[in-house]
């Protein structure tokens, strides 16, 4: 497998930093080289909704943003992360609209889950190769019937459909029209433009194999799996991260390694789903989706024992963010911060301009289940420059590789003006940057003293060796590395909203200190 390199990943849309791809790489080259060693391109895919995270197909490049060529030359210089989103593909791609035209006669007709389908669990007649499908006995339906249970319109029991798992309200069966004038529904798990692939389908399957060899030729070093904790479906269950999906996800880890790509599955979800994951064959990598809300606790109550906690428990194979395109996640901290504390995080993060869904939506924040937070890094923590040089030293002292959102490299605030414009929560936190903007940005204190610790975190050969963590009062927090006779010591005071680093300078092999803020 090819080596990743222990050092800071950036995350971006491929139109994000100068315009497309060649300005991405444009903006790599000229400012942030030795600040990044990987970057995580967002879906570069033509699409049609959900800033890429609708594709059209896995197999082009949206040439709004370049070609393959592009995606190579990035990777020549840098990690490639790229996304595979293995849970759906576009209601206007060509599979999608095959099917609505012609129905059962579509060769694509056994790649999504009807409503039907999903009742007798059939996986259509080209899943021989996957085990026989687990089919509903029709003597329980009727024995159901004769209950009176109320059924989904199209034969799905009401109960079960309340039982799945999933991050919309309502039912994940979405109604469409067919060409010769019939309905049918069809599962969606986000949105009625994101239609739920059957990946017990060999088709889908040869499919996802086909875009990992692609993703792999262009030079993809680690795999996003999108959404992969609610790929597969089996009734009677709720539906997320089933004993089944892990199967699915060491399917695809075969598939990726045989090509010398690694994995990392994207799961939101309780904070023990990663130990699992972690420990799953063939998972390289997992998230720290749960460091954010930590983090930002720590530095609001200035108590470190949440934090702390976390650092002594959680996997070291992780990739650890404190921002991403989707915001903050809540959901990970469940058990790891008390309900008030949690509750109490949020609250000041709506203060500081989240949730914007909530706002967009007009929800009422007190009867909605936070999902995730919509707000900059930046913003989350006021725009105060010290709170944020202090998190990101920690973020880059904890083990496991960090990533770093390019708003947040940029130390950008809420985009309310983008957020006004269209409507969507998300976007708030989504700014493009043309190049006199990087440039600007660039200039900025805040960020150059971000790149300051950037640098240091890639360079410093300690961070290759031995981690340790000593005993401080939970004002405190000292993170150590130590390889041979390299060392380097974080020293952070919550209270004080302080960071000083000592650590051996490795030329001179003499004792200096770095006072981060």
């Amino acid at each position: 497998m090819p080596e990743i390199k222990n050092k800071i990943q950036l995350i971006t849309y491929p139109n994000s930093l100068g315009g497309n791809l060649k300005g991405l790489h444009t903006v790599l080259a000229e400012y942030f080289k030795e600040a990044v060693a990987g970057v995580h391109i967002l879906p570069f895919y033509p699409s049609s909704k959900d800033r890429g995270f609708s594709p059209l197909t896995n197999f082009e490049v949206d040439p709004a943003f370049g070609n393959w060529d592009d995606i190579r030359s990035i990777a020549k210089e840098f990690d490639l992360v790229s996304d595979l989103v293995v849970n759906h593909i576009s209601s206007e791609s060509k599979p999608f609209k095959d099917f609505l035209q012609k129905g059962e006669n579509s060769e694509y007709a056994d790649w999504f889950i009807t409503s039907e389908k999903f009742s007798r669990h059939i996986r259509g007649k080209r899943r021989k190769t996957f085990g026989k499908g687990l089919l509903f006995l029709e003597g329980i339906m009727n024995s159901v019937r004769k209950h009176d249970v109320i059924f989904h319109r199209q034969g799905v029991n009401i109960f079960i459909l309340k039982k799945i798992f999933r991050p919309r309200p309502g039912s994940p069966f979405i109604e469409y029209k067919f060409a010769d004038g019939t309905s049918r529904e069809v599962w969606c798990t986000f949105s009625d433009n994101q239609i739920d692939l059957d990946v017990d389908n060999e088709d889908v399957r040869k499919m996802l194999e086909e875009s990992i060899k692609m993703l792999a030729d262009s030079g993809t070093k680690l795999l996003r799996l999108d959404a992969v904790g609610y790929t597969v479906k089996k009734r009677g269950t709720h539906n997320f991260m089933i004993p089944k999906a892990y199967k699915f996800i060491q399917w695809l880890a075969s598939v990726a390694h045989e090509h010398g790509v690694s994995v990392l599955p994207e799961i939101h979800h309780h904070y023990t789903m990663q130990f699992k994951l972690a420990k799953t064959d063939g998972v390289d990598y997992v998230y720290d989706f749960a460091l954010p809300m930590l983090m930002l606790r720590a530095i609001y109550s200035s108590n470190t024992k949440s934090l702390k906690n976390w650092i002594k428990i959680r996997p070291h194979n992780q990739i650890t963010t404190l921002d991403t395109h989707d915001g903050i996640g809540v959901i990970d901290v469940d058990g790891l911060m008390s309900k008030g504390e949690i509750d109490n995080t949020v609250n000041r993060l709506r203060e500081y301009g989240g949730n914007a869904t909530m706002r967009a939506t007009g929800m009422d924040p007190d009867n909605v289940d936070v999902y995730q937070q919509n707000i900059t890094c930046y913003s989350a923590l006021g725009e105060n420059d010290g709170q944020y040089l202090l998190a990101r030293a920690v973020q880059f002292f904890i083990p496991g590789i960090p990533q770093i959102y390019y708003v947040g490299l940029l130390a950008g605030k809420n985009d309310e003006k983008r957020f006004k414009e269209t409507g969507i929560g998300r976007e708030i936190m989504r700014h493009n940057y043309n190049f006199d903007e990087v440039e600007w940005y660039y200039k900025q204190d805040i960020v150059q003293e971000l790149i300051k610790l950037m640098k240091f975190r890639n360079s410093h050969e300690a961070f290759n060796g031995d981690f340790s963590m000593k005993n401080t009062d939970d004002k405190q927090l000292t993170l150590r590395w130590e390889k041979g006779q390299a060392f380097c010591e974080l020293r952070a005071d919550f209270e004080k909203c302080s960071a000083v680093i000592e650590y051996s300078d490795q030329k001179t092999g003499n004792v200096e200190f770095y006072e981060v803020c």
